[in-house]
């Protein structure tokens, strides 16, 4: 075979995995009901809580969140903030992804809320840095309404998904003393822990990226050279946005879960991640999900323990 029908073969091999990945996870959600929500799900109404929607943060794209306050919190004693970041790898997702989980967590007394950020695209910079700030932008918002509703927040978890997991963690082992509330712990699940570019193949494809340093600037927001990437320089860069690069024996506890079959994110993620945690000495815990992918749809018993789990880190870390 040519070396031009090769990769037309290996082209179309890669958009046919994309396309039945796609489709399998639609029919995998449609047989279930969604299914992993329904763990989730909460009969909100006012004797649950308040919501405020569309409530405006610091940023360049008019991006947005929305905060849910429980009957339960109190305006004398001080409260918890759970805040939510949205999946999507990146470039798609939006906050209306995490009002279930917003509404789910408030129901057990806590403030909640869920945000927009800016979302990778051709010419758009959303590198993982800057959304970072933006993660601190909207945290200071919150923490500003809240105090002109009358309740004191005296810390908080973040908590995210697939790229809101990789979101979730960065803040946390960033930033967690210098948010306007003090970040306690993470909890996440299926989040990216490194950008080693020879890992992303698969959403190098997706997002049409033509090269290692391409994807590297699209991730870091730094023009990387070829001399960069051969010298290893550009690992600085990349150490910046990796959570499992940034913890350390001072990162705030962590609560992990990540399917053994999922085809989205390297298993080098999970690998790497746990590695990492152990090695610093951190306090983490880490739910295995055998028989899922992506989308934790196979182990839903493991998923409802994650979830119990992660209440019990409220009542411990708040």
């Amino acid at each position: 075979m040519s070396k031009k029908g090769k990769t037309v073969r290996i082209i179309v091999w890669s958009i046919l995995f994309v396309v039945v990945f796609a489709v399998s996870a639609l029919i995998r959600v449609q047989t279930l009901g969604s299914a992993p929500m329904k763990l989730l799900k909460v009969d909100w109404n006012e004797t649950v809580g308040t919501e405020y929607l569309n409530m405006q943060y610091e940023n360049d794209g008019g991006h947005k969140y929305d905060l849910y306050i429980p009957k339960a919190a109190d305006e004398k004693e001080k409260n918890q903030l759970i805040l939510y970041i949205h999946g999507g790898s990146f470039n798609s997702g939006a906050k209306e992804d995490g009002a279930a989980w917003c509404k789910y967590y408030a129901s057990k007394g806590y403030i909640t809320a869920t945000m927009d950020y800016t979302l990778q695209k051709k010419g758009v910079d959303a590198n993982l840095n800057l959304l970072n700030e933006q993660v601190k932008s909207c945290v200071k918002a919150i923490n500003e309404k809240c105090t002109e509703l009358g309740y004191v927040l005296d810390g908080m978890a973040t908590c995210g998904v697939s790229a809101g997991g990789t979101l979730a963690m960065n803040y946390a082992y960033k930033c967690a003393e210098t948010s306007a509330v003090p970040v306690k712990f993470v909890f996440q699940l299926a989040g990216p822990s490194d950008f080693e570019p020879s890992e992303w193949s698969l959403l190098k494809r997706v997002n049409k990226i033509q090269s290692d340093t391409e994807f590297l600037k699209w991730m870091t927001g730094v023009d990387i050279t070829d001399e960069m990437l051969a010298s290893g320089e550009y690992n600085k860069y990349v150490d910046e946005i990796s959570p499992a690069r940034l913890v350390n024996e001072n990162s705030v506890p962590s609560l992990i879960g990540y399917g053994l079959k999922d085809h989205a994110v390297p298993a080098s993620s999970r690998t790497i991640l746990l590695d990492s945690l152990q090695k610093s000495g951190s306090v983490y815990k880490y739910y295995e999900f055998p028989r899922s992918n992506h989308g934790m749809y196979n182990d839903l018993d493991v998923l409802q323990e994650f979830l119990d789990e992660s209440v019990e880190w409220c009542r411990v870390y708040f």
